[in-house]
């Protein structure tokens, strides 16, 4: 089972949380696809012009509605 940094279960398609690569600008994403170690989030362009991060699942908060 795949936790973010609150112990909260992840899936596909879950809306998280977390810090731009390089930046200290939190962002928000979906949850598109799921490796052993790291989650790919789909979000809006950055100032990099990405589309798509990835991030280890200690470096995500879930957003719980």
């Amino acid at each position: 089972m795949k936790t973010d940094f609150l112990g909260n279960e992840l899936n596909i398609g879950d809306e998280v949380v977390f810090m731009q690569l390089n930046y200290r600008s939190l962002m928000k994403g979906t949850i598109v696809s799921m490796a052993e170690k790291q989650a790919i989030i789909d979000h809006q362009m950055t100032n990099t012009c990405r589309h798509k991060t990835k991030q280890f699942y200690s470096q995500l908060i879930k957003v719980i509605k």
